[in-house]
């Protein structure tokens, strides 16, 4: 399910609180004449720099989740192997590093755009990976009735493997700090392309995702 409104407005008043706490900050320690040095002078201007270039990108998300919100669910007209969807998600930088097991199947996906619905599920990934911290990252892959994918450490994927429905199951959390509106526009992504996903209670560190198939 995507992020409602109060959701997304939550989410987005916590992302833009801290680049303009450091931008105010940093321009009133300048303005009360407290940055005498010019190396200080310097770096206060770089970090400001950097602060507004965290909400201009913020901008820009916001924009694209809005546009995502306020359209219709698209129709799916486009089919991707599930091997090839597999090789886009192998390319995209936020799993790089990850090890890969499991099997693909020959079925397809249907879609609007492989290439967001790949996106948005390495940064959904990327999300689970970054809770795991410096335990191995691993990504499996099984065919059935759907497509799923599975990431997250060993144990979490264990634990994501009786599926969406099972004990322990519960819904992704797509407003998680310090990731932007990057997960909630993943979530519209995925949500447009009727993608299940489900965590573990025990096992934050892990997401699952089904993909519905359809004949090639």
């Amino acid at each position: 399910m995507a992020p409602n409104l109060a959701q997304v407005l939550n989410t987005l008043a916590h992302e833009i609180r801290t680049p303009l706490a450091v931008s105010q900050g940093y321009l009133k320690l300048y303005l009360d004449g407290r940055l005498t040095n010019a190396d200080d002078q310097q770096r206060a201007f770089q970090q400001t720099r950097e602060a507004l270039g965290v909400l201009a990108t913020l901008c820009t998300d916001m924009g694209r989740v809005s546009a995502l919100s306020e359209s219709p669910a698209p129709a799916l007209p486009e089919r991707v192997a599930v091997t090839d969807f597999v090789t886009m998600l192998r390319g995209a930088p936020e799993v790089d590093g990850a090890a890969w097991s499991g099997d693909t199947g020959a079925a397809a996906i249907a879609t609007h755009g492989p290439r967001d619905l790949a996106l948005a599920t390495s940064i959904v990934a990327k999300a689970a990976f970054d809770e795991a911290r410096d335990e191995p990252r691993l990504l499996r892959t099984a065919a059935g009735d759907g497509f799923t994918l599975l990431a997250g450490t060993d144990a979490a994927i264990g634990a994501l493997e009786p599926g969406p429905d099972a004990d322990g199951a519960c819904e992704v959390n797509f407003m998680k700090g310090g990731k932007g509106l990057r997960l909630i526009w993943a979530a519209f992504i995925l949500q447009q392309h009727r993608v299940r996903t489900w965590s573990h209670q025990a096992h934050r560190a892990s997401v699952g995702f089904r993909f519905p198939l359809v004949q090639k």
